[in-house]
């Protein structure tokens, strides 16, 4: 068997014909069970009543004289079951029986599903009990007895309902058309669709655009150019952050080329010392980079691949704090943290330990030397806070926004970042739901930036 095949997926329009098509079916067996029960669970009073209407009907035939007795009979009977819509084959099992008596007790008619005993006798040894009516004629003393089981065989309600069958099969084959071209054009706009879709190049990102949009085929028409927008703009900043980032690169790496070069050409002891020291700073710049550029591409990951757990958020500050406590002496930079001492909170460690840094960091380069950073952790009804405040030099409010754009620098800076930290931040921040703001400096000046985390 072909694999193709045997996955094949099933098809809607036969699920929506199927469904119609039992709908219909299980119409038909409400209505036959209607039939069913009204066929054979009449109550006494209803039973009364309509043998009480067939006896008016028959009781004037039944004075008829004796050699046209038969025959008057026999067409009330027919009439009756005309007036029913039922033919012999299936009135029959549902006509009450009846017969006429004479005074001197002589049975003069009966109908073809009446016994030779008389409707009044006491039922024989297996047989059901009766309903029964009778009417008399005082005038030639003749009786019309009318009888009916008082538990109807269901094998009499089986013709009524055959004919019920056979009456609705030309409205069920109807039914089946209609149902079946209405649901081959109501899905047609959707075939449609997929054809314009499956014409379309690689890398065709422009909307798609239909004929006529129908109330069920908009929305998906909307997601599906929103889909093609989020995939464009998603390209578009790749190829940005691959020029971006291929631009950066370019500068470090030709000055460590240089260096190199230099490295091997210089005779001088102390030449070749600066130049390897040159080096060094070069090659470490553009390790920061990449870690920085890998660092950004983890952040860019979707939601689904994030693992939060259970961690002390104050115990794995602290540790942060300790690695980052180096570059703060080296710059002598006055490194503070207040936080409890125990906090736990659900966190994405990664995530987590790279706003820690990056904010940090940021707090240390561009502070000048002697400055102050602080760092809080915070509990918070719905969560915990970090917030790194300094009173560096600070920012325009009309930088405040481009800070957190890949590659952007502050304007006469001449520290040599990578441009990439609050970037990440930024990021990180979106990914796990957290609301990042800009806060106060210390004393007055500076700057702060506060990242809030929810509670879960």
């Amino acid at each position: 068997m072909n694999p193709a095949a045997r996955w094949a997926p099933a098809s809607l329009s036969g699920r929506l014909i199927a469904w119609q098509a039992f709908a219909l079916f299980v119409a038909w067996l409400v209505l036959a069970g209607l039939l069913t029960w009204r066929g054979v669970a009449w109550g006494e009073t209803e039973v009364e009543a309509r043998l009480q209407q067939m006896a008016t009907v028959l009781v004037s035939a039944a004075a008829s004289p004796e050699a046209e007795l038969a025959q008057r009979l026999k067409a009330t009977d027919d009439a009756v079951l005309a007036l029913l819509g039922l033919g012999d084959d299936v009135g029959a099992g549902l006509h009450p029986a009846y017969q006429v008596w004479d005074a001197q007790g002589r049975l003069l008619y009966r109908s073809v599903n009446a016994p030779a005993t008389r409707l009044d006798a006491e039922p024989a040894a297996g047989e059901a009990a009766r309903w029964l009516v009778q009417r008399a004629d005082p005038g030639q003393g003749r009786v019309l007895l009318i009888a009916e089981p008082r538990e109807a065989d269901l094998g009499a309600v089986l013709p009524v309902l055959w004919l019920v069958l056979q009456s609705q099969l030309g409205v069920f084959l109807w039914h089946g058309l209609v149902i079946w071209f209405s649901v081959r054009a109501g899905l047609r706009p959707l075939a449609l669709l997929a054809q314009r879709i499956a014409k379309r190049g690689a890398g065709d990102l422009a909307p798609v655009q239909v004929d006529k949009l129908y109330t069920e085929t908009a929305p998906l028409v909307s997601a599906l150019n929103g889909l093609l927008l989020r995939e464009g703009q998603r390209l578009e900043a790749e190829r940005r952050f691959l020029a971006d980032a291929a631009h950066e690169l370019r500068t470090p790496l030709a000055a460590a080329n240089a260096q190199a070069h230099l490295l091997l050409s210089e005779q001088e002891p102390q030449a070749r010392a600066e130049a390897a020291g040159a080096l060094r700073a070069g090659i470490a710049r553009v390790s920061h980079l990449l870690a920085q550029l890998l660092t950004l591409a983890r952040a860019e990951t979707t939601v689904q691949t994030l693992k939060p757990e259970r961690l002390d958020a104050a115990a794995l500050l602290r540790e942060r704090i300790a690695l980052l406590a180096p570059l703060a002496r080296q710059r002598g930079t006055q490194l503070e943290l207040l936080a409890p001492d125990h906090h736990e909170a659900l966190l994405e460690r990664s995530g987590f330990c790279s706003v820690v840094d990056n904010l940090v960091d940021n707090a240390i380069r561009y502070s000048a030397g002697g400055a102050r950073v602080e760092v809080h952790l915070d509990k918070l009804a719905a969560g915990i806070a970090l917030t790194v405040r300094d009173n560096g030099p600070g920012l325009e409010p009309t930088q405040r926004e481009r800070v957190f754009e890949r590659f952007y620098r502050v304007p006469g800076s001449t520290e040599q970042g990578t441009g990439l930290g609050l970037a990440i931040v930024k990021r990180i921040a979106e990914r796990e739901g957290a609301t990042l703001d800009f806060v106060d400096g210390l004393d007055g000046r500076g700057l702060g930036l506060r990242i809030s985390y929810p509670a879960a």
